[in-house]
């Protein structure tokens, strides 16, 4: 798929070319993925990089918004991992700093190499879009590099979701996209499933689920671009 947005010829999630003039994003359109066949993608292509991945994500520096999150924590909160892949560096991070942690992924490889990495933490797999916690369970949330992969009409029932497994005054960061783009794409010689709104759909989105967004600001890490956000439950 090709697409203009924002002055830019959209030709692969981390490759851009200016261009002059090209088809408007909004007239671009993918095959009809049904959303349990978009989680079975990501589910089957993160099955197969739970090797490599950790490598991968090495390149990402975001310990400033990450430090900005934790810093609002109580001492020994409890804080949910979403999309926690192999637990590395968030989990990991996580538990060092005394929190007790509980990550959850759609992947079954990603789940035994975590509960290898990080044996102080406790790991789950689960869909982040039928996520099954009782009410008020977390002090902290944090999601990073994974609602990239959820179909952007299920991010508004999301962003409710963590709103309601949320304490009252937890804080939540979310990495999320920084432009509106959905397809499917070769990602470290697998499939992948992206689907994403523009920062401030998204921004919209949290707010309306709730949240009162402290910040959101795109970081450019590891050649890419993402759009930050740290807001609390009112």
């Amino acid at each position: 798929m090709i697409c203009l947005q924002g002055g830019f010829l959209i030709i692969h999630p981390w490759r851009a070319l200016d261009v002059s003039s090209a088809i408007p994003y909004y007239q671009c359109s993918m095959r009809d993925i049904p959303a349990d066949k978009a989680s079975e993608i990501v589910r089957a292509g993160y099955n197969r990089l739970a090797g490599p991945y950790s490598k991968e994500r090495g390149q990402f520096d975001n310990w400033k918004e990450i430090e900005a999150f934790t810093s609002q924590l109580p001492a020994r909160s409890e804080v949910l991992d979403a999309g926690s892949g192999t637990g590395i560096p968030i989990a990991k991070y996580l538990v060092e700093s005394g929190f007790e942690v509980i990550g959850i992924d759609i992947s079954e490889s990603m789940i035994l190499k975590a509960q290898k990495n990080v044996p102080g933490a406790n790991f789950r797999r689960m869909d982040m879009t039928a996520i099954d916690f009782p009410p008020e369970s977390f002090d902290g949330i944090i999601s990073c590099y994974a609602i990239i992969h959820i179909p952007r009409g299920k991010h508004e029932e999301l962003f409710k979701s963590f709103y309601k497994i949320l304490k009252p005054q937890g804080v939540m960061l979310v990495s999320v996209a920084s432009w509106a783009w959905e397809e499917v794409a070769d990602y470290m010689g697998v499939d992948m499933f992206w689907s994403h709104f523009d920062p401030d759909k998204t921004e919209s989105l949290i707010t309306e689920a709730g949240f009162e967004i402290e910040f959101g600001r795109d970081v450019k890490s590891g050649g890419e671009t993402h759009h930050w956000v740290l807001a609390h439950r009112r």
